[in-house]
């Protein structure tokens, strides 16, 4: 019962959300399609929670994990194979060995040392796709020609991507549950609290930091790629730094160091994007930004901190 309370429990109610969501999103004036890129998105942000939220590493450059993984799999789709397991598979290789080196080198600083020299990376990335790689990236233009994808014959579009998608969130989301509760998640929140500390008991800290960026890496890769599945077109705009932007904001708005707060985050900066933004017209950034400056001063922990205030505050009520 422990166990099932522990990991299965959350992973049944996140699936539960999510596999009816196509039933219950058009009531919110969300369309098809939007949905789809909610989780995508969701899956990067619960993996940057791993890094900023347990190990305390803010990353201003995993867009160079999400974009690179996104040119991969579209040029495995262009020039290689329609079938987007050896895509998924390219990408994540490919990638991984990129996160593990640019880990290996910024992990070295902490604070805004590590975040500037992951920036610097990324812009580096990106800058290199504009000018010496435009040849196989399309440069401004991005990548375009990409067939529909297929998987062993099943063409991935509409609602065949969205549950494939949703499959793969579910089971990350585990994942990142296991992690979060096990002697290695315990020793990523002992880095977030004192990592001088630590260090004087003689553990390499060090390791830990690094695996800690690459399993953060391998989400935005998954994301990445399945960006791609969702809509067969590589923009530059991925390797940019305003995705990572995008990203933090959407960590802090739903909460760090909750896993389902970032996802929770990123759903509802796609959402008002979207459909909120409508009415608003170009002064949706306005409200988004003054959203996101009362969020910070008022609700440090983002919306889960809210949730649990309001939790608090109704418990302490029934007490009385």
């Amino acid at each position: 019962m422990s166990n099932f309370s522990t990991y299965l429990k959350p992973v049944l109610i996140f699936a539960a959300i999510i596999l009816t969501m196509p039933f219950w999103f058009p009531f919110l004036g969300g369309y098809e399609g939007l949905d789809t890129k909610i989780l995508i998105w969701a899956i990067f942000a619960l993996g940057f929670d791993l890094l900023l939220g347990y190990t305390g590493y803010l990353s201003f450059g995993h867009a160079a994990f999400f974009g690179v993984s996104a040119y991969i799999t579209g040029l495995m789709l262009l020039h290689f194979s329609d079938n987007i397991i050896p895509a998924m598979i390219a990408s994540v290789i490919v990638t991984l060995i990129i996160a593990l080196l640019i880990g290996l080198l910024t992990l070295k600083r902490s604070g805004i040392y590590f975040s500037i020299l992951t920036l610097a990376f990324a812009e580096m990335f990106h800058s290199a796709a504009l000018s010496m790689f435009q040849d196989w990236t399309g440069g401004d233009n991005g990548l375009t020609g990409i067939p529909t994808p297929m998987l062993f014959g099943l063409r991935m579009q509409d609602m065949t991507v969205y549950y494939f998608v949703a499959i793969i969130a579910i089971i990350l989301f585990y994942v990142a549950i296991r992690i979060s509760r096990s002697p290695f998640g315990i020793m990523l929140r002992a880095i977030k609290s004192n990592q001088h500390r630590l260090e004087f008991t003689g553990v390499n800290v060090y390791k830990y930091k690094v695996f800690a960026f690459v399993v953060s890496a391998f989400y935005a890769t998954i994301a990445g790629s399945l960006m791609v599945i969702y809509e067969p077109y590589v923009a530059s705009e991925f390797l940019d730094w305003s995705t990572s932007g995008h990203l933090v904001i959407m960590s802090v708005l739903g909460g760090v160091g909750t896993l389902f707060g970032p996802m929770f985050g990123a759903a509802f900066m796609l959402y008002f994007e979207n459909v909120v933004s409508v009415p608003l017209g170009e002064q949706w950034l306005l409200a988004l930004g003054l959203m996101f400056m009362m969020v910070v001063i008022f609700l440090p922990g983002g919306f889960v901190d809210g949730v649990r205030k309001l939790k608090r505050k109704f418990a302490a009520k029934e007490e009385a």
